[in-house]
Order: C-alpha cells, then structure tokens, then sequence
C-alpha cells in the first residue's frame, strides 16, 4: 500500500505530450499577463462587490484545497502535505476576512472594521506568505523523497499545524488593523512608494519561489509540478499588480480575476490527481498486484457478505482452497520470474471455470481461493474441484520448456461446516491438507475426521512446545551387535518423550516435530543431553565402539545445532560417533545440510545412510556422501527372513552395493531367529533390533556390564 498512498509525490517520467500542453498552457498564461500588464492603467467602474465574490471564491477554493492537504497529510503522515495545507488555510482565513475591510464589499460606502489601508494589507500578507509556504512544502516533499525519509505525521501535529495556520492568519489581521504599518494608499485611492516597493518585493519572492519549486517539480511528481503551478500563477498576479496604478484599474480586476479562475483550475487539477491515488489504493486493496485475482482481503470480505446473506436469503457458500504441488520447487529450479508466470497462469486458468458472480482470489503464496455463491450444490462443488484440477494440471508452455503442476483443493461449504468467514477458511484449509497429505492432484471435503486431526494435531503442537520449553525429553538407547549377536559393537540413540511421566516413542512425534519445526529445539536438546552421557559410553568400551545419531537435513542446515555437535566432548574421540542421515531428495548437492555433513567428516565423524532400501535410492549421491556404515531398513530383513526370493535377493544387492562403497552393512529390526540367519549368511556384519535387546536408558546397560 505504501507505493500508492505516496504516488501523488512519486518521481514519474514525462511524456512529450505532457511537455507539449505545459508549454502550451505557459505561453497562454504569459500572454495573459502581458495583455493585462500592459492595458492595466486603464481605468473602470468600481464594483466594490466584486471583491465579495473574489473573497467567497478565493476562500472556497483555499479551503478546500486545505482540507484536501489535510486528508492527504493524514494519509500519507508526509510533513510537506501538512505545510502545504496549513498555508492554504491560513489563505482561507485571510481572504474570508477581506470583505469586512473593504468599503463597499458588504455595506453600501463603508467597512466594517479596519482603515483603508487593511484590505491591502492583508491582499500583500497572503500573496507574500502563499508562495513562501507552497516553495517550502515543495523542498520537504522533495528532500523526503531524495532521503527516504520514514513518514512520521501524528493526529497531534496535525491538530497543531492546522492551529498555528488560524493563530497566523488571525495576527497578521490583527496587525493589518492596527495601523502600525505604513499607508499604502492615499486619500483618493493611488498607491504610496512603500506599496510600490512591496509590489516589486512581492514579484522578486515569487519569481525566485517559482524557480525553486520548479527544480523541485524537475523529477515529474504530481504534487511537485502542482506546486509550482501555484507559484507560477502567483508571479503572474505580483507582475500585473505591479502595474497596477490604483484601485478599480483593468490590471486591479485582471490580478484577482486571474487568481480565481486559475485557482479553481488548480484546484480541481488536484482533485483529479487525488482520486487517481485513491483508484489506485482501491485497486491494489481489492486486487492482487501479481496475478490480477481478487486480494486476501476482498475474498475475505466477500466470504464475510455472502455468509451474513445466507441466514436472511437462505441457500449455502463453498469455499475451494487450492494449492499448488510443489511450486517452490518451480521457484528453486526456473527462477521467481518463471513462478510469477505460473501463478499468474493458475489464476486465469481458474478464473476460467467459475460463473461470473463466483470470486477467485489469491490467498498468498501459491495459495488461492474460489467462492462459489450460486447453486452450491454437491454435484457442482465436486464438479468445479474437477474442472479447477484439470486446468491447474495442462501443460505450462515458456519458451521451449513445459512445466506440469499439480494442485490439492480442500472444500468447505457453509453453515454446514462454518458460519464465520475465519472458521470456514480454517476448514477449507484443513481439507486442502488433507489432500495434499493423500499425493494431491486431488480434492478433498472438509469432514469431522479431518477436523478431528486438525486438533490431535493444535494439541499435539502445543503439548510439545511446554515439554520443549521444560525440557521433558530423554535418551533411549538400541545396541548393535556384531553379527554373531555376542558383543555390543555400538548403539542407537533414541528420542523420548515423558509425557505425563511416560516414555513416548520417538515415531510417534519426530515426524510431527520435523513438520512442524520443532526438530531443531528437539534436536538441541538431545544434543546436549548426549554430551553429558557420551562419555559414560566411551569409558565402558574400547576404540571400535560407536554411537549413532539420526539427525535429519533440517536440522543438518541449522548452523548452530552443527557447532553442538563439533563441540566437546564429541570431538575427543570423532571416529565413535556416526551421524545417521536418511536418504532424502531434500539433501541435495551445494545445500547447507550437505555443507554441514561435509564439516562433521572433516572433523572425522563417520556418516551412516539409514532406512536404505525403504526410499529413494540414488546410487552416485550415495557415492558422494561416503557413507561409513549403510542401515538397511527392517522391512528388507522381514521379507528376507520369510524366505521372500525377492528379499533376499535385494538384500543381497544391499550387501553389494556397501561392498562397492567400502563400508560396513547393518541389518535393523532384526527380530526372529530366520532373520539373523539369513543376514549372517549374506555377510551382514552389524544386526539391530529387538532379538538382542529393546531401546532402554544408559543406567540398564551400565548396570547390567556391571552385574
């Protein structure tokens, strides 16, 4: 919003037309004056009630111009718009109090207050000070501008600014009263030298207020060139005053007529700008910039109308939350400009397959939403999830290159499933992951299971941030046996959770810590509680002993938890711990993880690939990664172990490709006597699981090499 709310002073280049109609409109200007400079000796009636409608215009239009400053100042919080509007109110003090000092404007032959010589005071007071005030808030805007300076206008100056306009224009009245300051007229109305010296004084002011606010207005801003319009207008009317012999003369009625009409142009030349500024804020608060869809917020005040109209008029509201599969990997791989592309083609595509009373609009990100009003039936809602995903799904052609993306959408319709526009975009997301938890390229309703999840889930989050903050965790450990199942080659460590005083598993809340971004706490705590055991371990063994440690990317990337791990006492004896990493498409080349696991071999701890065999399987990253051990995943054992042709055969393959990387093969959730067999047989040098013992704490192992 920022952008537009300060687009009335920002910098703009010109067009040749806008250059070709000033100049126009310059010459046409100084002709006028010309003309009435040098006709204005010529003498005509007096019509002392023209300066009545000279007042009543020249007030208006520097009233409102004034308030308009005012409303812009308070917009924008920009101090130069808060000057600009406070020495047009003080215009509009001074120009109202004209009348009641000028014979005849009122009163037939008389003045309500004042000498003669007051009206022409106060005429001089506001031509002096107008220019003054508009140069100066012409230098504020444009020195704001250039420094970038953070726009800080409170209600408080405002208020103080408007009053110290009043109490200005409210002394200069005083003192133009008071008859303290010299005649400018004489008895029959001709001016004195001192106004001739004022009038040549007031067109050296303006010319040289004309010339600053014109290098000001150089950078094309709105408010820049406006400004010095004024000041142009205002050299006009000092130089035809200037020739202006005495009261009642064609140059006297030129200089005020001039002022009005250009005024009341300049005025509405303001206007107009101003409501360019607030289309353009209306239009970046209702549509989003990036993909011409409706904004976050007026999808969300459309939800808020439609479902205040159901009670009265009765039928329901369907919200369709879309997400785009993996769109950051588009960003990743082809560049945010590629990814703009993309969202601004989803957004047209969805557009698309809606009705014209239906609302698509972009909720952030990738994300979107599509508000069906009419005929919400279920058929149609199903009907329209499929039209969306079809088109989301066609080919994106750029270039030479076609890009194929997926979307999940969750569906939720009110009342039945909400009444609040809050609650009914909390459902229709909830569903949109539900769908993108089966795959995506689906669509999924909101039900009570999914809701159910979702506050499993709140609680779930919550229960494990106070046990975080408390520090509620301990270490479990799994032995590794040497094949034979006699000795204790190294272990495991596990994870747990003592919530409510019992030991939860850690595959019941690693997956979610790791979703959720609580990995990186759980993962320091466990860190730190492994410093402190480590050593018991190290103690009771000798050098062939090892300790693994499952650390997943996120927690790989995270700088800070990688120091822990290279701080002592890991680094006393490196080679005993091995840092467990499980195959992953996230732990990719150049990344920060890889980078860490990089630092850690450099430090000599040895890398272990763990769940092999379950997941993805790439054979040259395996290569680069120079893995010590390899953790073949239980579920190879088990089909293995059931005499499986295809198990053993690909546990045999495991075996290989550890011997081809030259290191050693764990066998894991080893728990029957046909599974030891067989990985005996194939040569498995290290097996785990709960044959040889379950996960226990450290004091049931230290006890029991006691005993």
């Amino acid at each position: 919003m920022a952008q537009a709310l300060y687009h009335l002073d920002a910098p703009r280049r010109l067009h040749r037309r806008t250059h070709v109609l000033t100049a126009v409109g310059a010459l046409g200007f100084a002709l006028i004056v010309v003309l009435a400079t040098a006709n204005g000796a010529t003498r005509l009636g007096p019509v002392p009630a023209f300066v009545l409608a000279y007042s009543l215009v020249g007030s208006f239009v520097a009233g409102v111009t004034s308030l308009l400053m005012f409303g812009h100042a308070r917009v924008s919080h920009r101090r130069g718009y808060l000057m600009v509007a406070g020495t047009f109110l003080y215009t509009t003090v001074l120009t109202a109090a004209l009348p009641m000092f000028f014979t005849g404007a009122i009163v037939p032959d008389q003045q309500i207050w004042g000498s003669l010589q007051s009206a022409v005071n106060l005429v001089y007071a506001w031509h002096l000070v107008l220019p003054i005030g508009v140069t100066v808030s012409a230098l504020m805007i444009y020195i704001d501008q250039r420094r970038h300076r953070r726009p800080s206008l409170s209600m408080r100056r405002l208020i103080l600014g408007a009053g110290i306009s009043i109490a200005a224009a409210l002394l200069t009245i005083a003192i133009a009263d008071s008859g303290v300051l010299p005649a400018v007229l004489t008895a029959g109305g001709v001016r004195t030298p001192y106004a001739m010296v004022t009038s040549v004084v007031l067109v050296l002011v303006t010319v040289v207020c004309a010339v600053i606010s014109l290098w000001c207005a150089a950078n094309g801003s709105v408010i820049g060139r406006w400004l010095a319009a004024c000041n142009v207008l205002m050299v006009g009317v000092a130089v035809i005053r200037l020739g202006s012999a005495d009261r009642y003369s064609l140059a006297w009625y030129s200089a005020r007529m001039l002022w009005g009409v250009c005024a009341t142009l300049l005025l509405i030349w303001l206007m107009v700008s101003l409501l360019r500024v607030d289309r353009h804020n209306t239009r970046m608060a209702v549509v989003d910039s990036l993909t011409g869809a409706e904004s976050r917020i007026s999808l969300m005040e459309a939800i808020h109308r439609e479902l205040a109209r159901v009670p009265t008029h009765g039928g329901d509201v369907a919200l369709l939350w879309v997400d785009l599969d993996g769109f950051k990997g588009v960003n990743d791989q082809h560049g945010h400009q590629i990814g703009d592309f993309v969202l601004r083609t989803t957004a047209d595509r969805l557009s698309a397959q809606v009705r014209v009373g239906d609302h698509v609009g972009r909720l952030g990100g990738d994300e979107f939403g599509v508000l069906l009003c009419d005929d919400v039936a279920p058929q149609r809602v199903t009907a329209v999830a499929d039209r969306l995903l079809a088109s989301i799904r066609e080919p994106i052609r750029i270039g030479d290159t076609l890009l194929h993306v997926t979307g999940a959408v969750g569906i939720a319709t009110a009342p039945a499933d909400a009444s609040r526009t809050e609650d009914l975009l909390l459902c229709a997301d909830l569903a949109m992951y539900a769908a993108k938890n089966r795959g995506g390229d689906r669509y999924e309703r909101f039900n009570a299971r999914i809701g159910t999840e979702a506050v499993g889930k709140a609680r779930l989050r919550h229960d494990l941030a106070s046990s975080l903050r408390h520090g509620e965790f301990c270490l479990y450990y799994q032995p590794i046996y040497e094949a034979d199942g006699l000795r204790m080659a190294g272990v495991e460590v596990l994870a747990r959770w003592l919530r409510n005083g019992i030991a939860v598993p850690a595959g019941e809340f690693v997956p979610f810590a790791e979703e959720s971004g609580q990995i990186i706490p759980l993962g320091r705590i466990v860190i730190s509680q492994l410093a402190r055991e480590l050593p018991r371990w190290l103690a009771g063994h000798d050098d062939s002993f090892f300790v693994c440690l499952n650390v997943s990317v996120k927690e790989l990337a995270d700088r800070e938890l990688v120091d822990g791990l290279l701080s002592a006492p890991f680094l006393e004896r490196p080679d005993q711990l091995v840092i467990e990493v499980t195959e992953s498409l996230e732990l990719q080349e150049n990344s920060e993880a890889e980078a860490s696991l990089d630092r850690l071999r450099g430090h000599g701890v040895r890398i272990a690939i763990d769940d092999f065999g379950a997941g993805f399987s790439n054979f040259t990253r395996l290569e680069h990664l120079r893995p010590s051990l390899l953790k073949v995943d239980r579920s190879l054992v088990r089909r293995a172990g059931s005499e499986n042709e295809g198990g053993v055969a690909f546990l045999t393959a495991a075996t290989s490709v550890a011997a081809s990387l030259n290191c050693d093969v764990v066998a894991e959730g080893v728990e029957t006597q046909a599974e030891a067999q067989v990985v005996g047989l194939l040569g498995v040098r290290y097996v785990q699981g709960f044959r040889y013992s379950k996960p226990a704490p450290i004091e049931a192992f230290l006890e029991s090499s006691v005993k």
